[in-house]
């Protein structure tokens, strides 16, 4: 079963170039947008942080307000940025709106996210495998980080997670005391914004590291996701695989 953990930024929105730039192979409007996410991804707008007025912007970038707000429409829908009505334009802080439940679909009986307690392991450096230099396109001499987290629910483990990337993505992890639990902390920590992640559900024997962190019997049958998270420029930042034991717990699939 495929999985699609978010939506796509750009469907149904036109490409056109305008006029003055009609052998620029990139849409205008693309163009404002990667002007505003750069500023994000380098710090200089930061998660919770009030982006410039529309008029601002629209001065400063030298572009018509329609293409201005084509491009913070794709933002939006990105998930990067947040409008409020009355208040502004936002950058989407990880505590905002629906920031803790983007990538993780188990949801508690009642549907909220599962308010779980969290512990991640040592980030170690290794060769990478066959799979993880295609799934993360790496070159023959790269390396990867890997880490593994447990998820417990009301004190019970309930998610064992594998977590693999790319070392020259994010160089300074593994001679990092601690690993952040958040995927987008982790990422926005080295310059990587998140912006979409796909992921294949499958029932599968719990292999025995995750049946002894689940406190399970070796080979009973599991719900394992594999996940891959792509950045905003669709390159992928990680690779993830996790076993599930559920109890009151569910996956929540969104299907549009």
């Amino acid at each position: 079963m495929l999985l699609q953990l978010t939506n796509s930024s750009y469907a149904g929105l036109e490409h056109k170039v305008n006029e003055g730039s009609k052998f620029q192979a990139r849409p205008l409007y693309l163009q404002v947008r990667d002007a505003v996410l750069e500023r994000i991804k380098s710090g200089q707008l930061r998660p919770g942080g009030l982006l410039p007025s529309e008029m601002d912007l629209h001065r400063e970038l030298g572009v018509s307000l329609g293409t201005l707000r084509k491009a913070l429409g794709v933002l939006e829908l990105d998930q990067l940025i947040v409008r409020e009505p009355g208040r502004g334009t936002f950058v989407r802080s990880r505590q905002s709106g629906r920031a803790s439940e983007r990538f993780n679909p188990i949801r508690s009986e009642d549907g909220a996210p599962v308010r779980e307690q969290i512990k991640t392991g040592t980030a170690k450096l290794g060769s990478a495998k066959a799979s993880e230099r295609v799934n993360l396109k790496l070159d023959e001499k790269d390396q990867v980080v890997r880490f593994e987290r447990l998820r417990s629910h009301e004190g019970r483990p309930y998610a064992y997670e594998l977590v693999c990337l790319a070392q020259r993505r994010f160089p300074n992890i593994a001679s990092r005391s601690t690993v952040p639990d958040d995927l987008e902390e982790l990422a926005q920590g080295s310059g990587v914004l998140v912006a979409r992640a796909v992921g294949k559900l499958r029932a599968v024997p719990v292999p025995p590291a995750a049946a002894r962190a689940l406190s399970l019997a070796d080979g009973t049958v599991v719900l394992s996701l594999e996940r891959l998270t792509f950045d905003t420029e669709d390159q992928p930042v990680e690779m993830m695989t996790a076993y599930y034991n559920l109890k009151n717990e569910y996956c929540k699939l969104e299907m549009r």
